[in-house]
């Protein structure tokens, strides 16, 4: 045996104990989620074989049609709303002023609380006798107050305004260290063109910093499709189905029904779309970047 074969067959020895691990936590859990995604089964006992039933039903239940297309709000609402303000702050705390560190340091604060804590404190302000209604009657304005998680009206979009509260500051630091990894000579030189202004955002900012636009807009929209922690606690989808995501639903209909095979299959399609939403979502950036 050859050096070049001694070296291979050392590096499949090495490999073989981690591949086994990933096969053994990762493939035959999936393979048996699949298996289980057409089955009636509660967690316990022998599932029974029931075809595609939980995926036809997946269509016809309020709740995971309502999760869906909260889903998608949340990610439409990140894509429109946030990462235009996300980028707008990036923009202003890329300038150099005297408290500039303290600014960007409070600005990227609400991230590293954590999103169980903000939950409870955010829903002991949006109650009724809460802070936030106690402002509005501050200055007369007690006919807006609202029980804004118990609303109908109200509750999800109070959740979806309060994930910006993190994720704004979380994107602006992306899209901030992108900022600052642009040459200055770049803008020198287009100045002495004479590009000036929102000319030199189009022509110089925009193109250099589509790496982290794309990273922004991926970690906006799984994050959007994987949102579980906010509406969990605040509201756990009510009232009704009204502040329901899809990631909600199919723990609810596990932890709560316990009917893990249509929780399976709804886990399965939402993996599905994430997969496909992320394809196309990266494929687009990433062929601008190309051509910028």
């Amino acid at each position: 045996m050859n050096l070049k074969r001694k070296q291979y067959a050392a590096a499949v020895l090495f490999l073989i104990p981690a591949a086994a691990i990933f096969i053994l936590f990762f493939y035959v859990p999936f393979l048996q989620s699949i298996y289980y995604s057409f089955t009636d089964w509660t967690g316990v006992g022998r599932p029974k074989f029931t075809g595609w039933t939980n995926y036809a039903y997946l269509w016809k239940d309020p709740h995971m049609t309502d999760g869906l297309l909260n889903s998608l709000k949340m990610a439409a609402f990140g894509l429109v709303v946030q990462n235009p303000l996300a980028l707008l702050a990036a923009v202003l705390l890329n300038r150099q002023f005297r408290t500039g560190s303290f600014i960007r340091t409070s600005f990227y604060l609400p991230v590293v609380v954590s999103l169980v804590v903000a939950s409870v404190v955010w829903g002991q302000m949006l109650q009724y006798d809460g802070f936030i209604n106690a402002v509005l009657g501050r200055f007369g304005l007690e006919s807006v107050a609202e029980d804004w998680l118990g609303n109908v009206r109200t509750s999800f979009p109070a959740i979806i305004l309060l994930t910006q509260w993190q994720a704004i500051g979380y994107c602006a630091i992306i899209y901030l260290a992108g900022l600052q990894a642009i040459p200055q000579d770049m803008y020198e030189a287009a100045e002495i063109e004479g590009a000036r202004g929102f000319s030199l955002f189009r022509r110089i900012t925009l193109p250099m910093l589509m790496p982290a636009v794309t990273i922004v807009l991926f970690l906006t929209v799984v994050g959007a499709l994987k949102m579980f922690d906010l509406p969990y606690i605040l509201t756990n989808g009510g009232p009704g189905t009204s502040s329901y995501t899809l990631f909600l639903a199919v723990y609810n209909a596990a932890f709560k029904d316990n009917n893990y095979g249509y929780a399976t299959a709804g886990g399965i399609v939402l993996a599905i779309f994430i997969v496909i939403v992320s394809i196309a979502q990266l494929s687009a950036t990433r062929r601008k970047e190309v051509e910028l």
